[in-house]
């Protein structure tokens, strides 16, 4: 999708809208391999519990289903995948990788979209002077897609909604700037704009708030000019959009709630709340994992669901009933220290050399700057008010990594560059402009680019084998699917357990898995029993060590890990 109109061959224009086809040719292919190296690598407990949410709507489970702490969107686009394909287990991962391809190209039209329209509302101030998209149309171009190429293929192998996320917030800046500058006017176009916001809703529940910001931001905007009827009407699709699933999310948790993961991650962060804390002992995690059954070595007795793998990271929101957030001076201060250190390094040490850049453009007519960025709140309001949440709460940079691509743009897009300037810089401020732009392309470039170039030079890996032998060899002992089993290590992304459709009922964590191989037979045994009186029909160890299986423990195929049978009054026997 080009940035820029036609012109004449060999003009400026003409040249960006060539290094714009090349970098989105390159950012798709760099993409691909990375969805080709990702086909194979291992997921984590956030995908487990996406796959599984997506398993569950395909077998029409409802009250499973409906789940409180993860958005359904990406499970709905998985679960459609999975019916289509239908991948073997070993091809699971392959085709959700592709799935995750599919999401990356849409954010890529949306990434190119926005940085068109936001070139395009720079141009609508009627001060004097030009825009970086004019004066340096290459650079803006360049700019642009390094910022987003050095981003978004990342993520292409996490098995969760990140990449989408970024891709819906990209649209919807995009569409809100095209409403504040009057090319879309109709009541259908602010229909369109409120359906867009719930569909965002849908892929992540803090999106909510995203859409509430950006309404009231278009809303003070457009009733300026006395449009009531365009920002009502967004507001009433958005509410009907997503009152269906609100109201079926507040009936199985028997309150009303438009999504629980806030309030959790809040209690687990920071409250610091370990939810274990009780009589029972210490969870080693934030979230409760369920009654501690055994306090030495810990053992935990895990919830169940139909049809789920580890039940207590699926719906924290359905089982986690001991977290409690409350506001703490203290906890707040020490996690946002904690947030803003990670926000540094993503903005000052990985891209110091665009953020020097923009400081040398912004004073080249900081007051022109500081007008059009006030007049560009429709975007900026909304995407700072988000990251400011997840700074107080807990931020990952791929939360946020859509919304730091909005305010790249319209921060760059807002530099105005006058034809003479009263600092000691050249009076040429749009050579001062190319030159600073340049030499920030190319000390940015010369930062993030080799790490990229060097993993998709990489050769691919395969890190699911062993969990596919254990999956495999399972049956052969007889544990079949929908039994129960305990686990020596941590069970959250259990990818074993998930493709023997077997159910986690016991776990001992990994922080405790070193006293039970090094403790003695009793103390093994006094686990296994535990283990067994929770429900568990085997209990199996996904080999993360040299250590050897225990002498009446089976040995799994190509070391992937060992088993023991607790079907008998003598586990050794199996």
């Amino acid at each position: 999708m080009r940035c820029y109109t036609t012109t004449p061959a060999g003009g400026p224009l003409s040249r960006a809208n060539a290094v714009e086809r090349f970098a989105q040719s390159a950012v798709v292919l760099a993409g691909l391999r990375c969805a080709i190296l990702a086909r194979n690598l291992h997921i984590g407990p956030d995908g487990l519990s996406y796959l599984e949410l997506a398993r569950a709507y395909l077998r029409h489970d409802w009250s499973t289903a409906v789940n409180g702490y993860w958005g359904p969107l990406y499970a709905w686009l998985v679960a459609s995948v999975l019916s289509i394909v239908r991948p073997t287990a070993s091809q699971e991962l392959a085709s959700v990788r592709g799935l995750n391809f599919l999401i990356f190209l849409f954010c890529l039209y949306a990434f190119a979209r926005f940085w068109r329209i936001v070139a395009d509302h720079s141009r609508k101030a009627q001060d004097s002077g030009s825009v970086l998209a004019d004066a340096y149309p290459t650079g803006w171009v360049v700019t642009g897609y390094l910022l987003f190429a050095t981003t978004v293929p990342w993520f292409i192998e996490e098995v969760g909604p990140d990449v989408l996320v970024a891709g819906m917030v990209l649209l919807i800046a995009g569409y809100a700037l095209e409403l504040a500058d009057g090319k879309r006017q109709s009541i259908a176009c602010y229909a369109v704009f409120g359906s867009l916001l719930a569909v965002a809703f849908y892929t992540k529940a803090i999106l909510l708030y995203f859409g509430i910001f950006t309404l009231l931001a278009l809303a003070a905007r457009a009733f300026r000019a006395g449009n009531y009827r365009g920002p009502l009407t967004a507001a009433l699709l958005y509410m009907l959009v997503i009152s269906p699933y609100v109201a079926a999310l507040s009936r199985t948790l028997g309150y009303f709630s438009v999504g629980e993961s806030g309030r959790l991650n809040y209690a687990w962060y920071v409250n610091g709340i370990e939810t274990g804390d009780s009589a029972e002992g210490n969870a080693p995690f934030p979230f409760f994992p369920g009654p501690v059954i055994l306090k030495s070595p810990r053992v935990f007795r895990l919830p169940y669901l139909p049809g789920i793998t580890y039940a207590p990271w699926y719906d924290a929101a359905r089982f986690d009933k001991h977290s409690r957030a409350s506001f703490t001076i203290r906890g707040e201060i020490r996690q946002l220290a904690t947030n803003l250190r990670s926000l540094k390094q993503d903005v000052v040490d990985l891209d110091g050399a665009f953020l020097v850049c923009l400081i040398v453009l912004i004073s080249l007519a900081p007051r022109d700057f500081l007008r059009r960025f006030s007049n560009a709140a429709l975007c900026i309001v909304p995407a700072v008010m988000i990251i400011g949440m997840y700074l107080l709460v807990h931020l990952v940079g791929r939360f946020v990594f859509g919304f730091s691509l909005v305010l790249w743009g319209v921060c760059f897009s807002c530099c105005r560059l006058p034809s003479r300037s009263p600092s000691p810089l050249p009076s040429d401020d749009r050579l001062v402009a190319r030159r600073m732009l340049l030499a920030g392309i190319l000390v940015f470039a010369a930062q993030a680019l080799p790490g990229l170039l060097h993993y998709l030079a990489s050769p691919s890996q395969n890190l699911i084998d062993r969990d596919a032998q254990i999956a495999g060899a399972l049956p052969n002992y007889g544990v079949f699917p929908g039994d129960f089993v305990g686990i020596i290590g941590q069970g959250q992304g259990a990818l074993w357990a998930h493709w023997a459709r077997v159910s986690l009922t016991a776990e001992l964590p990994s922080p405790d898995s070193a006293s039970f191989w090094t403790g003695s037979h009793e103390v093994r045994q006094t686990v296994l029993d535990a283990m067994k009186q929770a429900g568990a029909k085997a209990v199996v160890w996904r080999r993360d060590s040299d250590h050897p299986c225990p002498p009446e423990w089976i040995e799994l195929p190509k070391a992937s890990g060992c088993m023991i049978s607790l079907s008998s009054s003598h586990p050794g026997s199996g």
